[in-house]
């Protein structure tokens, strides 16, 4: 969604893509969190992308005391794979030795706490006004990205009609570098390409036959290395999210979530 955004031309986005203001560096000051913002000749909107602000519980007072009229989005998905995703995260980025997800879940209680989304949401929603909050969902992004994509221009108040080329992207895979040094020295072109505003030519170029190819080649996917979780820990994990689910439902006003027919799915 960052680089979606960023393709954009009226949109000016944060580098790094993670600033964590609200959350983790507040005490840095307006100043240092504006200074990360990159401004383009028609930029009118800017936009960053820090998960620590949904289950950070000061930021939502935070962001709105900074400005009330900032717009808020959150990107839910299912939270078991959520809290999986978040193992393989903690793997790939070197902070712990792999392992499998229980061994990690053990270890780690943020698995289970970012995906008390009703909880999290809930203070979003005392903070700002519903309609500045939009609530949506990777499930249903993966079924109509374009879409998802004119949504969100929509209403961030830019051109909806602008056609991204990122849509044709993959992103945020589970995988982890063959050669460290070759993506760092990858993304790092790509970061400045970004800074210079030329986000759709960088998506056209990983697209070309021998960038793709070197990129790919570069990958390795940590899910063959990574068992799933077992049967039980599955169980357990619904039992546990499920009173949030709830809520979750009827502060959106939903029926059922997009993950709860993958579950009657599984279950048949």
């Amino acid at each position: 969604m960052h680089a979606i955004a960023g393709s954009h031309p009226e949109i000016g986005i944060s580098d790094p893509k993670e600033v964590d203001f609200f959350s983790y560096y507040f005490d840095r000051g307006y100043a240092w969190y504006e200074g990360h913002f990159v401004e383009g000749p028609s930029t009118r909107v800017y936009f960053e992308s820090s998960p620590s602000y949904f289950h950070d519980p000061r930021a939502p007072e935070r962001a709105f005391a900074y400005r009330s009229d900032l717009k808020v989005l959150a990107l839910l998905r299912d939270p078991l794979k959520r809290a999986f995703s978040n193992h393989l995260h903690e793997i790939i980025k070197g902070h712990i030795l792999p392992c499998t997800f229980e061994d990690g879940l053990e270890n780690n209680p943020a698995y289970v706490e970012q995906g008390l989304y009703a909880t999290h949401l809930g203070r979003w929603f005392d903070a700002f006004p519903a309609d500045q909050v939009r609530v949506m969902f990777a499930e249903e992004i993966s079924i109509d990205a374009g879409a998802a994509a004119r949504d969100v221009f929509a209403f961030c108040g830019v051109d909806p009609a602008f056609d991204s080329p990122i849509l044709h992207e993959r992103r945020n895979e589970s995988d982890r570098a063959r050669l460290p040094v070759l993506r760092t020295g990858l993304r790092a072109g790509g970061d400045w390409l970004r800074r210079q505003g030329m986000e759709p030519a960088l998506a056209r170029l990983k697209q070309t036959g021998p960038v793709s190819a070197l990129l790919k080649a570069n990958k390795v996917d940590i899910r063959s290395e990574i068992p799933p979780m077992t049967a039980d820990t599955r169980a357990a994990l619904t039992e546990r999210f499920a009173p949030e689910m709830d809520r979750l439902r009827q502060m959106l006003n939903r029926d059922r979530l997009p993950w709860d027919a993958v579950r009657l799915a599984s279950a048949s």
